[in-house]
């Protein structure tokens, strides 16, 4: 192995006591690109081993206060990673092996020795120091980049933590405006919804019903929770569009309605659907506004659709529409029967005869649930005193007239928070009662 300009001549050192051997052996490396060092005795040469990098020691066995077999192990002991060789006589095998067991020596030279025997031996010894000292380096070398790498996957692990971490509490964030956002459109629609009621007070809690009944509708027949909140949104604004039509077509029957009024009253779902038009999150509500007024046979309005062109969400608003209006003009105590009756007399005319039998089944659990059970008592309560599924017993108004419950209302906390919000601003007219269960004779 030769030194490239870049690195110092590799180091040799030759130990003998004497001279004329050192000078004979130091001849023959004239040529070579080594630097060569002599030392007389073995102390002479540890101590030039232990100032310099030596890359081959050639040592005489046969030397006074020390021979070489000692010396040599004390080498290895100082530079272990030296290429070591013995120079002993011909005869002498014993001496050879006790210098390659203790001394660690990887060659050795008899006496009298051939050149070229030696200044190969002496190369081959360079050549694997060499190789000794580059797997040295590079051994070294892998080793502070494998701390480096540990270094930056420790930093990268802490800096994918705290990635971690962030993204998160982004999220949370996230999470927290989306729910911040749907509550705003949530608390919009029911704006929305009052507005209408102060408009047209003959609904009272006509679109919080259709809601219900129709949510729970597209619910038992499959539809994803985005579609049956659309559904619901939509059922809630249903009559928005009603806002513009003149107060005496709102106080009369569909089938009172002159013609001029009934022209007017058939703009209204297409008015409500441009009403929330603007609000691109209530853009999917606003087609199903537009038709629910179409009738399956396609004779509705405003475009005629027909069947299944009809909007799924369009076809359900329009039958819990139909009922609850139904129930709220029809007196007496067969109102409900009488509903159902205009409803199922409809089916495959007006209404989706497919969407009969779910109707029927949430309309009937309604009914029930706001029906009371023998043994309750009809009383009359503080705001502070109501309940989620309690049971309105009887019509509730504010003082300008508004219908806040209608009789068979259930409670619920947004509805109660509503009603404490409102009377804040519109006193009740009306006592709030409710049917409670009686409990051995009391309340």
């Amino acid at each position: 192995m030769n030194n490239t300009p870049n690195q110092e001549k590799f180091k040799i050192l030759m130990v003998d006591d004497e001279e004329n051997i050192l000078s004979s052996l130091k001849r023959l490396f004239f040529e070579e690109d080594y630097e060569v060092l002599t030392a007389t005795s073995g102390r002479e040469g540890l101590d030039i081993l232990e100032k310099n990098d030596i890359a081959v020691v050639i040592s005489d066995q046969k030397m006074p206060e020390m021979s070489g077999t000692e010396f040599l192990a004390k080498a290895w002991k100082i530079s272990p990673d030296s290429a070591r060789i013995i120079l002993t006589d011909y005869a002498d095998a014993r001496v050879a092996i006790e210098a390659i067991n203790r001394g660690k020596a990887c060659a050795f030279i008899t006496k009298p020795w051939d050149d070229n025997e030696v200044i190969l031996t002496v190369k081959n010894a360079v050549e694997r120091y060499g190789l000794v000292r580059e797997n040295t380096h590079l051994t070294g070398l892998t080793q502070k980049q494998n701390q480096e790498l540990k270094k930056w996957n420790e930093k990268l692990e802490s800096c994918v933590l705290q990635q971690t971490i962030d993204l998160k509490k982004q999220n949370e964030e996230l999470k927290g405006l989306n729910q911040e956002l749907a509550k705003n459109l949530k608390d919009s629609v029911t704006a929305f919804s009052n507005l209408i009621e102060l408009r047209d007070k003959t609904v009272g809690s006509h679109s919080t019903n259709v809601a219900a009944v129709s949510a729970e509708m597209a619910k038992r027949i499959g539809l994803g929770a985005s579609e049956i909140e659309t559904i619901a949104i939509a059922a809630q604004l249903h009559d928005i569009g009603k806002m513009g039509i003149p107060d005496i077509a709102l106080s009369k029957d569909f089938e009172e309605l002159t013609r001029e009024e009934m022209e007017e009253f058939q703009k209204h779902p297409v008015r409500g659907q441009a009403a929330i038009d603007f609000i691109e999150p209530l853009r999917t509500a606003g087609v199903l506004i537009r038709h629910h007024h179409e009738w399956y046979d396609g004779s509705g309005f405003p475009d005629g659709l027909k069947g299944d062109k009809i909007p799924i969400g369009s076809r359900i608003i329009a039958m819990a529409d139909q009922f609850d209006r139904a129930v709220s003009k029809t007196p007496g105590p067969r109102a409900i029967e009488k509903a159902f009756d205009k409803v199922r007399a409809s089916l495959g005319r007006q209404f989706d005869p497919s969407l009969y039998k779910v109707f029927r089944e949430v309309q009937k659990e309604r009914i029930a649930q706001a029906t009371p059970a023998n043994g309750t008592l009809e009383v009359e309560l503080s705001l502070m005193n109501l309940k989620p599924g309690m049971i309105i017993s009887r019509e509730v108004k504010s003082k300008t007239g508004l219908l806040l419950f209608s009789k068979g209302a259930v409670l619920d906390d947004g509805n109660i928070n509503a009603l404490m919000r409102r009377v804040r601003i519109d006193p009740l007219k009306t006592a709030v009662r409710v049917w409670m269960e009686e409990i051995q004779g009391t309340v």
